[in-house]
């Protein structure tokens, strides 16, 4: 009943207003709110089972972030081997089972008061199956990101239009990125005393629940341009062969193409701690600086304010200077800018450590400009039957560069070594901006 009362309401809200691309952007929505809401919410939620035990969140992320390089490409596969809707459906489905299993973990080890027994085989099966559903969720999202940005928008959007849409895309990103953490961080302070994860609960119930509007969007899509389901299949040409045979060969035929050396620049870009976001920035800053919290908030915030700022400029500045050259001149703005915060990042007056934090904002917007550049690249460059493949590469890539960074922070774990990690992070954009030039250089040749 739930669900023909979603469908008729969106079959409503559509009847005398329809456009395809204020459907994707409000699928967007949908998609976006959730994800960040469900990110947010789980490590904090572990920690309420867990007090001071962040052993548990960090290896719940890594274990995520090592599934998506190994299996991610192969599960990205499946986009060129399915008809565009019914990869969406194995998309969010992916992604309702993640969101079924992660909760029901969550709350099982909840219910047997986990923080204050041993950890016994079946509270070590409890986690297994919430790593499980994290895995399966971060796939999904993933899966979905590429079916539809890398996918479904180009064959929907004109190519002339591509830079405002995906403009207008990245501002949904971002505004779902500031807003759903707000309320999924108001919703978990709701507890009860049957259960300290009732406002947990509330935003797994939130999740859930957007996953019908989004399947019924995408079904209005399809019905209503029933061409865009249909494209060129890959057929399946599987043979037996090990996972490390398979993964090998898809990475050499993946960096086989022209259009990688494109990708390798923007993943070289996410080894870095250089973002307001960051984890390690974050601790330095607090731990290293004894920056106040309302600061080091007012910090983060402001981040998604200048990475906003660049989904208005790209669209203009390529339409003048052309996707290409575009895509450079963010790339080279965010370069002279963790130039000089690295100059200020080494001097100890005050007023140089603002410089540097002013100058980490600047370099949003040439991150974000470079990331908008980088998608429409793929969107035009790579061709239909393999943009599942590919993409899917290209996304396990930058989850390469994140265990990466992740491996750093490891292996220099003291405060007084965070100025290596900054040094690392300016000379991977510096590695950034010399792979794009070499494929600008090359890009008349095929």
């Amino acid at each position: 009943m739930a669900l023909v009362f979603t469908s008729s309401i969106i079959q409503r809200m559509f009847k005398t207003t329809w456009n395809i691309k204020k459907v994707l952007l409000l699928g967007r929505v949908l998609t976006r709110s959730g994800d960040q809401a469900w990110d947010f919410a789980v490590p904090l939620a572990i920690l309420k089972l867990v007090p001071g035990e962040l052993q548990y969140a960090a290896l719940y992320y890594f274990l995520i972030r090592l599934a998506n390089v190994l299996f991610f490409p192969k599960t990205a596969k499946l986009i060129d081997r399915l008809s565009r809707f019914s990869a969406a459906k194995h998309g969010i489905s992916i992604q309702l089972a993640g969101v079924i299993i992660g909760f029901s973990s969550l709350y099982y080890l909840s219910a047997i008061d986990f923080a204050h027994s041993s950890l016994s085989l079946k509270s070590s099966l409890i986690l297994s199956l919430l790593v499980l559903g994290g895995i399966l969720g971060s796939l999904g999202s993933s899966f979905m990101d590429i079916a539809i940005a890398n996918d479904l928008v180009p064959a929907s959007v004109k190519e002339d239009e591509l830079a405002s849409f995906n403009a207008r895309l990245r501002q949904v990103d971002l505004f779902t990125e500031l807003c759903a953490p707000i309320l999924a961080g108001w919703l978990l302070t709701f507890e009860t005393s049957q259960s300290i994860l009732f406002g947990f609960s509330l935003i797994a119930l939130w999740n859930l629940i957007s996953f019908f509007p989004e399947y019924f969007l995408l079904k209005l899509i399809f019905n209503k341009n029933p061409e865009l389901s249909q494209k060129k299949i890959v057929p399946s040409k599987e043979i037996r062969t090990s996972l490390f045979d398979k993964l090998t060969k898809g990475w050499r035929t993946f960096l086989s193409q022209p259009i990688a050396i494109v990708s390798l620049a923007y993943a070289s870009l996410w080894l870095s701690v250089l973002s307001p976001h960051g984890v390690l920035l974050t601790g330095f800053l607090k731990d290293g600086w004894s920056l106040p919290e309302w600061g080091i908030g007012l910090f983060r915030g402001l981040g998604g304010f200048f990475g906003l700022s660049a989904t208005l400029l790209f669209p203009l500045i390529s339409r003048k200077l052309g996707l290409e050259k575009a895509s450079r001149f963010f790339l080279g703005f965010q370069l002279v800018t963790v130039s000089l915060a690295l100059i200020f990042f080494f001097q100890s007056a005050f007023i140089f450590k603002v410089l540097f934090l002013g100058l980490i904002l600047l370099s949003r917007i040439g991150l974000y400009g470079f990331s908008l550049g980088e998608v429409q690249i793929r969107q035009v460059y790579i061709r239909e039957e393999v943009r599942g493949e590919f993409n899917g590469f290209a996304s396990a890539l930058t989850a390469v560069a994140t265990l990466g960074l992740y491996g750093g922070g490891a292996l220099l774990p003291e405060t007084k070594d965070f100025s290596y990690l900054v040094v690392i992070s300016v000379f991977m954009v510096i590695v950034g901006y010399v792979l794009f030039n070499l494929w600008l250089n090359k890009k008349e040749k095929y």
